[in-house]
């Protein structure tokens, strides 16, 4: 038995890591989509209390919501998959590992940091126009000349 943990720990190393992945996909899955189910129940409760009661309905802003996610999901999923990768240099126990996760943990963390910036960006400039402002400058006042 040693002798194949020997021989194949490289392979027994991704089949673990693999089993654990789908096995939280298997478990988070459904919890996510009930969480879910369970928001947007709520959500058109919500809304048909207040027509009932004849008051505007409350603004969905699913605009800053896809901006929030995208800030939040890129990021997760770039460290899971640089992740992965340097798992599979590990694995099959590759001459220039530090090299080569050095480069894909920079991409990752280049790639949050785009992701993060560019997310916060768009929820202020969102934020802006739904106060009704725009980024045009005013005009500046044009001085008044004097009188004789």
């Amino acid at each position: 038995m040693d002798h194949v943990l020997e021989r194949h720990s490289s392979e027994l190393m991704i089949l673990v890591l693999s089993a654990m992945v789908f096995g939280t996909l298997v478990v988070l899955v459904p919890q996510l989509l009930r969480a879910h189910h369970h928001a947007q129940v709520n959500l058109h409760t919500e809304y048909m209390r207040a027509v009932e009661a004849g008051q505007p309905l409350p603004r969905r802003d699913d605009r800053s919501r896809a901006a929030g996610r995208a800030t939040a999901l890129v990021p997760m999923v770039v460290v899971c998959t640089a992740g992965t990768v340097t798992c599979f240099l590990a694995a099959y126990k590759t001459e220039s590992l530090f090299s080569v996760a050095l480069a894909v943990w920079s991409v990752a963390g280049v790639v949050s940091l785009a992701a993060i910036t560019g997310g916060v960006a768009l929820m202020g400039r969102l934020a802006q126009l739904e106060l009704g402002r725009d980024d045009e400058e005013e005009p500046l006042p044009q001085p008044v000349p004097p009188e004789k």
